[in-house]
C-alpha cells in the first residue's frame, strides 16, 4: 500500500513536470545586442567608474573620493582639532556605513596616508599612535590607533562657514552653504561632493593613483610657496577684470564673432608671460617633505608647463671622520632621503651591492636613524676616495631616485556639470582651483545674503512695532485667537507675515528702550553687512578679494619653510660617467712581449737605492716591451709597430698582481694586429693623456698641457699631428702614420711647441731640438728625418723635455747601468745632425733607453725579463757626457752581461710629479 501510494506521487509529480515544460515560455522583450558594443559600453562604464570615482582626485580639493568622505565622516563625529582622539576604527565604520561601501582595509590605509607626515606636506589627520615609518612599517591595526582633524584641514576644508551644518537644510542647499551636499549611495544620508578647499590642496599634499588606462602622480609641494603662488593667480584674474572693465574686452569678442572671426573665449591679460614668471618664482618646484635635494630645473618647468615632467631628487649628504676610537675613516652621512624612498630597503640593496663587490670602498654600512631623524651612515675604506663612493651610491642605489610627475586630475564643468579627467598645468592647477574657490565664496554669499535678508525683514518689522507698541497691544488683546491678531498686524500696522509671527513672539522684557537700541543696531549692522554681500554677488574683484584675504590668513597661520633644496646647476651632476664611478689611483702599465697588458698600483713598487735588483712584475714566460705610470682615469693612446693608434682608458684595463698574466690586448683592442715576426712588437709606444675636444686650433691642449703628438720610426722618421685629430680614437683604432717598407714605428710622445725633443741612438749619440721646428703633418702622412745614424747604428729611446722644468737626462744601458746627464751639455745639437755622445759604453754595451727628468724625480727601470726598480733620480750619479755611468739596477746574470744575456734593461719611465706625491 505504501510503495503504491508512492508510485502514484511519482506519477502525479511528473505529469506536472511535463505539463509545466508543455507551457509556452512568457514573452520577453529583448533586444538584440553585438558583443562588441556591449564589452565596450559595458568597460567604459567600469572605467569611468573607477577614474571618478576611486583612482583620480579633484583638481578643486585635491582629494580623492575616500579621502574627502574620511574627513566628513570626521566632522559629522563631531571631531575637531580640540576634541580628543577617536579610535581609527570608529571613524573607518562611520566611512563604510555612511558613505564609501569598500573595503575596510582600503579606508584605512586612505585615512593613515593623510596621517604621515613622510608623506603628506601638509598633513590633514592628527594621528595618535604607530601610523607607520619610512622604513615601510605597517601602521598599527585600526583597533588601536587614534585620530582627528589638524587645524588646517578643519579650518581650510571642513569649515563651518563653508559646509554649514544640519541647521542649515534647505531647498537651495540641501544641507551645504558653498557646496552641494548629494545623496549618498543608499540615499539615507547626504556628503559633500567637493570640500571647499580654501588653498590648492592637490599641489600642497600631491597625489598618487592608477585608474583604467590613465594615471597621476603629483608631487607635494611647500603650502606657503602655494599659497604665493595662488595670490600671483589671483592679482593675474583681478587684472583681467580690470582690463575687462576698461577695454570692454568682451564686446569686442562678440563683435569679432558675429564677424565670423574666430571667438574669444575668455580675456588673456596682456602680461601673461610676467604670471608665468611671477608664479614659477613664488613656487619654484616641489617640496618632499622627507627633503633631499632636486638636481636641475628642467623636469620642473617640464612639469609646471605641461603636467608632465621627471625629477631626479638625491639624498642630503655630508662626510664626517670617524670617533678617535674607531680610526681614522671618512663616513658618508644621509640625513635626508628622497621621496617615498624606504630607508630599509635601501640599506639592505646597498649592503648586497657591496657585498657583490659591484660598488667599492665601503667598509661598513648601519643605520643610526632615532628620534634625531634619519642617519644612514657609509663607513668608507681607509684609501676609498668619497667622492668617488658618492657617485657610485648615486649611480647604482636610491639614494637618487628619478621621481615622475603626472598631474592628472578630474576636471569639473560648472556650465554642464560634466567631470572628465584631463592632464594641468601648474597654472591651470591654480586656476581651476581658484574657480571653484570663486563660486564657493559667491554660494557662500548668496547663502548669507539671504538669511541676513530675512533677519533685516524681521528686524525691521518689530522697530515697526516697537514704534507703536500700545497700537499693537491694543490689537493684540482684542484679537479672539492668535491668527485673528496676526490679520490685525497684517492689516493695520503694515506687517507682513513673518515680521507678524515675530511680534507675536515678543516678550514683554524685549519692549524696553534698551532693547530697541539694540535693534536699532542690529538693523544697521545687518543693513552694510547685506550691502557686502550683494556686492560679493555683483562684483567679481570683491570676491577674489576675500580669496585673497583667505589665502594669506593660510598661509600665514600653516606656511612652514621649505625643506626640499633645489640645485639649479645640479643637471650637470648627474652625467656620471664610468670614470666617475672609479679612484684616480696611480698606476703602473705593463706591456709583454706575449700580447698581454696588466695595470699594477704604483704602491707595489717601492723605492730602492740604486744598483738594486727590483721587483719581478711579469710571469716568468713573458718580457717586458712597454711601462708607462698614469692615473687609472686618463686615455691610453697605444700605438703598433705598423703605425695604427688605439685609444684605450687605463681603467679598462683589469688591475693585477705583479706575477700575473694580464689581460690579452686583443681582448681590450680587437683590431691590433699580432706580430708576425720576433722582432715585431704588440706595442710600440704608449703615452697617457686626457684627450680635448675636435678643434682646429693649434692651442687646443690637453689636461696635462700638451697639444701635439710627437712619433718616431725605427729608422729615424719624426712626425708632429695636432694632438686633436685623435679626439675621436676608440679601441678599434685609427691610421697614425704612414710607413716606408721595412720601417716600423717605435716611439710615440707628448708635446708642446714650447718643448724640446730628444732623439737617442744605440752607441750614446744624442740629439735635442726644440719641438717648433718639427712641420705639423696630418694624421696619415709620412715623417721626416730627425737625425744621421752611423753605420751599424739604430735610434735606441725618444722622449720630450720641458726646458722650464726638467734640466737634466737619464740614460740606461741594456747592461744595467746609467748616469745622469745635464741637459744643456747638448744644446748645441741640431735636428737632422749626428748629435753628440752621452759617455764611453762598456764592452757589448749599448743604451737602452732615456729620459728627461729633474732631480727630485723618481723612475721606474723595466727589464726584458719583467723586473722592475723604482728609484730617486738623484740617487743616480751625475756625471760629464766623456764619463761612464754606474751600476743603477743589478740585473739576473751579472751586470756585465754580454748583449745575448736572458735580461737587459728594456724601458725607463719617470714617475710624473701627481703620481709621485701619493705613491707610497
Amino acid at each position: 500500500m505504501t510503495s503504491g501510494v508512492a508510485g502514484r506521487r511519482k506519477t502525479t509529480r511528473a505529469a506536472t513536470l511535463l505539463d509545466v515544460d508543455q507551457q509556452p515560455p512568457p514573452a520577453l522583450d529583448l533586444e538584440a545586442v553585438s558583443l562588441e558594443s556591449e564589452l565596450k559600453r559595458s568597460f567604459m562604464s567600469y572605467a569611468m567608474s573607477t577614474i571618478l570615482s576611486r583612482a583620480l582626485p579633484d583638481v578643486r580639493d585635491g582629494l580623492k573620493p575616500v579621502h574627502r568622505r574620511i574627513l566628513y565622516a570626521m566632522r559629522e563625529l563631531k571631531l575637531s582639532p580640540s576634541a580628543k582622539h577617536r579610535k581609527c576604527a570608529r571613524i573607518v565604520g562611520e566611512v563604510l556605513g555612511k558613505f564609501h561601501p569598500h573595503g575596510d582595509n582600503s579606508v584605512y590605509e586612505a585615512l593613515v596616508r593623510m596621517a604621515q607626515d613622510f608623506v603628506m606636506s601638509a598633513p590633514l589627520v592628527d594621528g595618535q599612535g604607530n601610523f607607520g615609518s619610512v622604513d615601510a612599517d605597517p601602521p598599527a591595526a585600526m583597533r588601536y590607533t587614534e585620530c582627528k582633524p589638524t587645524k588646517l584641514s578643519w579650518e581650510c576644508l571642513l569649515n563651518k562657514d563653508d559646509l554649514g551644518s544640519r541647521k542649515d537644510s534647505d531647498t537651495y542647499t540641501h544641507g551645504g552653504i558653498s557646496v552641494d551636499l548629494v545623496l549618498n549611495f543608499d540615499e539615507a544620508e547626504r556628503e559633500p561632493s567637493v570640500l571647499p578647499a580654501r588653498y590648492p590642496n592637490l599641489l600642497v599634499n600631491g597625489a598618487s593613483g592608477i585608474a583604467v588606462g590613465m594615471s597621476t602622480n603629483v608631487p607635494p609641494h611647500n603650502l606657503g610657496e602655494v599659497c604665493s603662488g595662488a595670490l600671483v593667480v589671483i592679482d593675474a584674474a583681478r587684472q583681467r577684470i580690470q582690463n575687462r572693465l576698461n577695454n570692454n574686452v568682451e564686446a569686442a569678442a562678440d563683435a569679432n564673432a558675429a564677424a565670423g572671426t574666430t571667438k574669444v573665449t575668455g580675456v588673456t591679460a596682456p602680461d601673461d608671460a610676467a604670471v608665468e614668471a611671477a608664479l614659477f618664482k613664488a613656487i619654484p618646484g616641489p617640496d618632499f617633505p622627507t627633503g633631499g635635494t632636486i638636481m636641475g630645473r628642467s623636469g620642473i618647468a617640464s612639469l609646471y608647463a605641461t603636467g608632465n615632467g621627471a625629477m631626479v631628487v638625491r639624498a642630503k649628504t655630508h662626510t664626517e671622520q670617524a670617533a678617535k676610537g674607531v680610526g681614522s675613516r671618512t663616513l658618508i652621512v644621509a640625513t635626508e632621503l628622497p621621496y617615498q624612498v624606504t630607508k630599509s630597503d635601501l640599506v639592505q640593496k646597498t649592503y648586497e651591492l657591496v657585498k657583490d663587490r659591484k660598488i667599492e670602498g665601503i667598509a661598513d654600512l648601519r643605520d643610526e636613524s632615532g628620534r634625531e631623524g634619519i642617519r644612514v651612515v657609509y663607513e668608507l675604506k681607509r684609501d676609498a676616495q668619497p667622492d668617488v663612493v658618492l657617485n657610485a651610491l648615486f649611480k647604482q642605489t636610491k639614494l637618487q631616485n628619478s621621481i615622475p610627475g603626472n598631474v592628472v586630475a578630474v576636471d569639473f564643468d560648472a556650465a554642464t556639470g560634466a567631470r572628465t579627467p584631463r592632464r594641468f598645468s601648474l597654472r591651470e592647477t591654480i586656476e581651476s582651483w581658484l574657480a571653484h574657490r570663486f563660486q564657493c565664496v559667491r554660494e557662500r554669499s548668496g547663502h548669507n545674503e539671504r538669511r541676513v535678508g530675512e533677519r533685516l525683514r524681521v528686524v525691521d518689522g518689530l522697530l515697526l512695532a516697537t514704534g507703536r507698541i500700545d497700537e499693537v497691544v491694543g490689537l493684540i488683546r482684542g484679537a479672539d485667537s492668535p491668527p485673528e491678531a496676526k490679520a490685525a498686524l497684517q492689516q493695520t500696522i503694515g506687517l507682513d507675515s513673518v515680521q507678524a509671527d515675530a511680534v507675536l513672539a515678543l516678550r514683554l522684557s524685549s519692549l524696553t528702550k534698551l532693547e530697541r537700541t539694540d535693534l536699532q543696531n542690529e538693523q544697521k549692522a545687518l543693513a552694510a553687512d547685506l550691502a557686502r554681500l550683494r556686492d560679493l554677488l555683483t562684483n567679481d574683484g570683491a570676491v577674489l578679494d576675500v580669496i585673497d584675504a583667505e589665502v594669506t590668513a593660510v598661509k600665514k597661520d600653516h606656511g612652514k619653510p621649505r625643506r626640499t633644496v633645489i640645485d639649479g646647476q645640479g643637471e650637470a651632476a648627474l652625467d656620471v660617467r664610468d670614470e666617475d664611478l672609479i679612484p684616480n689611483a696611480r698606476s703602473a702599465i705593463l706591456v709583454g712581449r706575449n700580447g698581454y697588458v696588466k695595470r699594477i698600483p704604483l704602491v707595489e713598487f717601492s723605492s730602492q737605492s740604486r744598483g738594486g735588483r727590483g721587483k719581478t712584475a711579469l710571469s716568468n714566460d713573458d718580457r717586458v716591451e712597454r711601462i708607462i705610470t698614469c692615473h687609472d682615469r686618463d686615455t691610453l693612446l697605444c700605438f703598433s709597430d705598423t703605425g695604427h693608434a688605439y685609444g684605450l682608458r687605463t681603467f679598462d684595463i683589469p688591475e693585477s698582481a705583479r706575477t700575473a698574466r694580464g689581460t690579452a690586448l686583443t681582448k681590450l683592442m680587437p683590431n691590433l694586429e699580432a706580430p708576425t715576426t720576433p722582432q715585431e712588437r704588440w706595442l710600440s709606444g704608449i703615452v697617457s693623456t686626457t684627450l680635448p675636444e675636435s678643434s682646429k686650433s693649434s692651442k687646443s691642449v690637453t689636461r696635462t698641457g700638451a697639444s701635439y703628438l710627437i712619433l718616431l720610426t725605427k729608422a729615424g722618421l719624426l712626425k708632429k699631428t695636432k694632438l686633436t685629430s685623435y679626439a675621436s680614437i676608440n679601441a678599434r683604432g685609427l691610421n697614425a702614420i704612414t710607413l716606408n717598407d721595412g720601417d716600423v714605428l717605435r716611439w710615440a710622445k707628448l708635446c708642446t711647441d714650447e718643448d724640446e725633443i730628444v732623439v737617442a741612438t744605440a752607441q750614446g749619440y744624442v740629439v735635442t731640438f726644440p719641438a717648433a721646428e718639427v712641420t705639423t703633418s696630418s694624421r696619415t702622412t709620412k715623417g721626416n728625418k730627425c737625425l744621421k745614424l752611423k753605420d751599424g747604428d739604430t735610434v735606441a729611446a725618444m722622449d720630450v723635455r720641458r726646458p722650464d722644468r726638467q734640466d737634466q737626462l737619464v740614460v740606461v744601458t741594456r747592461n744595467g747601468y746609467g748616469k745622469r746627464l745635464d741637459a744643456d751639455d747638448f744644446a748645441n745639437t741640431k735636428r737632422n745632425t749626428q748629435g753628440l755622445r752621452s759617455g764611453r759604453l762598456k764592452a757589448k754595451d749599448e743604451v737602452s733607453s732615456l729620459c728627461s727628468c729633474t732631480q727630485d724625480d723618481e723612475v721606474m727601470i723595466s727589464t726584458r725579463n719583467g723586473v722592475i726598480i723604482r728609484q730617486r733620480v738623484a740617487d743616480i750619479t751625475l756625471r760629464s757626457r766623456a764619463a761612464a755611468g754606474v751600476l743603477v739596477q743589478t740585473l739576473d746574470g751579472g751586470a756585465n752581461s754580454p748583449l745575448d744575456n736572458t735580461d737587459a734593461v728594456r724601458d725607463v719611465s719617470v714617475v710624473p710629479p701627481d703620481l709621485l706625491l701619493h705613491a707610497d
